[in-house]
């Protein structure tokens, strides 16, 4: 039933927000803002070359799971449109529901890392990110360097933080399920 409803919730949710006929750039897909947010990957780089140092001294540094091409290109395919979800679907409404900027950054952080439990480490990691992109995508209005920052540190957070504490970066029912047998 999950394959196809999330597909489906996918769909729906793209066609709500391009029904309110926003031009690419307010949407942050455009060329708009790109140029001046571009500084967001090195910094995610950066990030990700001091956690992956400290990991190996510490020695949780693992290989990632399912480490192939098409695993990891269609999980940053996925960071991006969870930056579209956050920032085109949540902030835009919290915006115009709350009327305050912080503090529609600050509950639209809130909802990304709820929407990550029962995962702990993930939740508090996606806090800290879910505010700091929706603080972001306010300033330079682009999802690319965020999508893709998202991304970069989704993988080395994976390879940085042991498996058992993470589950694969499963949330859900995934996380409780974790290492379980599937039933037959």
């Amino acid at each position: 039933m999950q394959r196809f409803l999330s597909p489906v919730a996918l769909v729906v949710t793209l066609a709500v927000v391009l029904a309110r006929g926003k031009s690419r750039d307010e949407l942050g897909v455009g060329r708009g803002g790109l140029v001046r947010s571009l500084w967001i990957l090195p910094a995610a780089i950066l990030l990700a070359v001091v956690s992956v140092f400290v990991a190996a001294k510490i020695g949780t540094l693992h290989p990632l799971y399912k480490g192939d091409f098409i695993h990891i290109s269609g999980y940053v395919l996925w960071t991006i449109y969870q930056q579209f979800l956050l920032q085109d679907y949540f902030m835009d409404r919290l915006l115009r529901l709350v009327g305050s900027e912080s503090a529609a950054v600050t509950l639209a952080g809130t909802l990304f890392a709820a929407a990550h439990l029962p995962n702990l480490v993930l939740t508090a990691a996606t806090l800290v990110w879910g505010i700091v992109s929706c603080a972001l995508f306010r300033r330079y209005r682009n999802l690319w360097a965020l999508g893709l920052a998202q991304g970069l540190l989704g993988l080395c957070f994976a390879v940085c933080v042991p498996d058992a504490l993470h589950h694969h970066l499963r949330v859900g029912l995934g996380y409780l399920r974790y290492g379980t047998p599937p039933s037959p």
